[in-house]
């Protein structure tokens, strides 16, 4: 069991939270000038209309410290951080072998293309909008691997067919508003006239 002191003398890795958008900021300047080994975890992300990589935790790295050798305030003031993640006022460092498991799973992560670019429920009403069906409605069944694949249930020639497509080929629906029919009268026989005026019963309002 890991004590104070031994987390102080050993080498841990460690959360440091940053400034928002300043993730490689931070991890640059924890590696130029405390010369820290630091791990900021990318996926294969949708961004501003680009498929690129970008930190899986947001504000979030990783960074490997002798606590006896630097100090916390030295992080801490690094440019780019705001500190380093603390349980009560002790740093708190990562249980061993989470550091390997979660490089595995960035890995693997993007081979299969990395992060879904949008996330649709098994049910969801989607409609296609590109290729020789743009316009119909389906039902969204699953997302596939790699996470640009997608399945969705359409209905023509009167069946209905499991289809794979493009994550980029559909869209959600539009919800559909149901109008409630209007009342024709209002209550003993008057008929209403929906231009505001109430009409009197068994005539035509002239």
């Amino acid at each position: 069991m890991l004590t104070t002191q031994n987390m102080i003398d050993s080498d841990l890795w460690y959360v440091v939270h940053t400034r928002p958008h300043k993730e490689l900021l931070a991890a640059g300047m924890l590696e130029e000038r405390l010369s820290l080994q630091v791990y900021l975890p990318e996926v294969l992300q949708k961004y501003r209309g680009q498929v690129v990589l970008r930190p899986l935790f947001p504000r979030y790295v990783f960074v490997q410290a002798n606590l006896s050798k630097v100090e916390v305030t030295a992080i801490n003031t690094t440019p780019g951080t705001l500190k380093i993640v603390v349980f009560g006022d002790i740093p708190l460092p990562l249980r061993p072998g989470v550091m390997a498991q979660l490089r595995v799973e960035v890995e693997k992560l993007n081979e299969e293309g990395g992060l879904p670019h949008d996330t649709y429920r098994s049910g969801e009403m989607v409609r296609l909008n590109s290729g020789p069906l743009k316009g119909l409605h389906a039902v969204f069944v699953k997302h596939l691997k790699p996470a640009e694949r997608v399945v969705v249930l359409l209905r023509f020639l009167g069946q209905q067919n499991e289809v794979e497509l493009d994550l980029r080929d559909i869209e959600r629906a539009s919800p559909v508003y149901h109008h409630k029919k209007r009342r024709g009268t209002r209550g003993g026989g008057r008929k209403i006239d929906y231009q505001g005026k109430e009409k009197p019963k068994g005539g035509d309002g002239g």
